[in-house]
């Protein structure tokens, strides 16, 4: 006999920098994941009373739980090193990852994926999470029965939701975009990885929404270009051969570029990128019309960066999260400038409980039976 304590719970938490959610995704009549939100909190996931506020009402659980958070909540470093077997990949990491980091590797949790192969090296990107706050939020977990069992960006998430509603066609590349408070989340899929990832500090404006004017956007001019800013992370295939590269200075201004010799890594040591971290210098857009131009203006830098620098396929899938509130607005403006309809990731998610981009999250993240 099945006894009902021994059902393992499937749970996501997932927040960003003002509000935090837990949520039970179950598998539903069709077999589609569906989620039932347990609690949310006001405060971000880093507060020391989140976590104990979200347990305090769910009662008895016993489960696991999955994490994801958006991109600023973690640091990335890419780093190539000998060709060597797979297993043998975590043993060889910490020596290189030692010597790039800033502070003592045992402060982080990190994962690591294979993201190139190459005849006498590998290609690595690590994402790292500060493990003081990782400990802090299993062992209040663990009061509870609950194990944490995943933890990953937000775009990682985004992508496993657009798989299970097959809304990605597999053998395509694919932009999503993830909008947040304070910064934008981008990434490209292709061939079962994200060649492509960035994060953009730009804050939404507060108050009302409103847009003063029709969305005429102009791209930045080749002899002006602002001060370049670290918020790439390239994962090239192959170094880039800069005496063939197209002029896309206008497109790419303040992108910050990892150089080939960076990035292809000769003797095998790690380039910490900034691709997770918080920008030195914020983007403070003063009104929301501003900001509706720069989210088109950000997804044609990036769409144009992958095909014309990093040689990658072309960019036919387009995915928008978390622009519900001025999705019309955000279409005719993305239509002028890119020549593409975007789609919306969340059109279809979301509730009276939580905001249509948690709620994604929380299905891409916690449906691992």
């Amino acid at each position: 006999m099945k006894l009902p304590f021994n059902n393992k719970r499937y749970l996501a938490l997932t927040g960003d920098s003002e509000s935090t959610m837990l949520a039970e995704v179950s598998k539903g009549p069709s077999g589609m994941a569906q989620l039932h939100v347990l609690a949310t909190t006001d405060s971000a996931i880093t507060a020391d009373v989140t976590i104990p506020r979200l347990l305090a009402g769910v009662g008895s659980l016993h489960g696991l739980v999955s994490m994801a958070l958006p991109l600023t909540f973690f640091e990335v470093l890419t780093t190539t090193i000998p060709a060597m077997p797979d297993g043998a990949v975590g043993k060889a990491l910490p020596y290189h990852l030692a010597k790039a980091l800033h502070q003592p590797l045992n402060e982080f949790i990190y994962d690591w994926q294979i993201t190139g192969r190459f005849k006498d090296r590998l290609q690595i990107t690590v994402y790292l999470f500060p493990a003081g706050l990782f400990h802090k939020i299993r062992r209040e977990f663990m009061r509870k029965q609950i194990k944490v069992s995943f933890l990953e960006p937000d775009v990682f998430a985004a992508f496993t939701f657009l798989f299970q509603e097959k809304m990605v066609p597999p053998h395509e590349a694919s932009l999503c975009v993830l909008l947040w408070q304070d910064s934008i989340s981008l990434a490209v899929y292709e061939k079962g990885k994200l060649p492509l990832i960035r994060t953009v500090k730009a804050l939404q404006p507060q108050g009302e929404i409103c847009f003063q004017s029709p969305m005429d956007i102009e791209l930045p001019s080749a002899t002006d270009l602002p001060k370049l800013t670290d918020d790439l992370l390239i994962l090239v295939e192959e170094p880039p051969q800069f005496e063939e590269q197209v002029d896309t200075a206008s497109i790419l201004a303040d992108f910050s570029i990892l150089s080939s010799k960076e990035s292809s890594g000769g003797k095998g040591d790690p380039t910490p990128a900034a691709a997770f971290a918080a920008s030195q210098e914020e983007t403070d857009t003063a009104s929301w019309t501003d900001y509706l131009h720069k989210i088109p203006l950000e997804i044609l830098r990036t769409r144009d960066y992958y095909a014309s620098i990093q040689k990658g396929a072309a960019i036919r899938n387009i995915f928008v999260g978390g622009a519900d509130g001025f999705w019309p607005e955000l279409l005719e403006s993305s239509n002028n400038l890119l020549g593409a309809q975007c789609k919306s990731l969340t059109s279809t998610a979301g509730g009276p409980d939580c905001s249509p981009l948690l709620h994604v999250l929380a299905l891409g993240t916690g449906a691992r039976w």
